[in-house]
């Protein structure tokens, strides 16, 4: 009995201390969410500084208003499924698959790069 009290301690524990998910994951769930709600300033906050550079030159925030449209012409994201994660050092891929409201779903990726501790999306 003590030895199973220890382990559920250790799982909790760990769950505690390193969140369910993973880092990559959240980065790219938060991003698309956040687009969805319209919060352009907060999804911005997710980009590295090159994606960032690459977002300014190709009309800024109101091109993440497109991105945004989409969302709502499917009635809104149901759930974010991560399909596959590779990471190589400073580096990763993350490939997802967005369920819509309306039924339909769609596959996607993003690049990532730590970047000053972070995960941040690259383009």
């Amino acid at each position: 009995m003590k030895i199973k009290s220890f382990i559920v301690i250790i799982i909790m524990s760990s769950m505690m201390l390193f969140g369910c998910g993973n880092e990559q994951d959240k980065v790219v769930i938060s991003y698309c969410k956040s687009l969805e709600a319209g919060k352009y300033d907060e999804a911005v906050s997710y980009l590295s500084k090159s994606a960032k550079q690459v977002l300014e030159n190709s009309g800024g925030k109101p091109s993440l208003a497109a991105a945004s449209d989409v969302f709502k012409q499917r009635k809104g994201i149901k759930k974010i499924k991560i399909s596959k994660r590779e990471v190589n050092g400073v580096m990763a891929t993350i490939k997802f698959v967005y369920h819509f409201n309306d039924g339909s779903t769609a596959e996607d990726f993003f690049p990532l790069v730590r970047e000053d501790g972070k995960w941040k999306i690259s383009m």
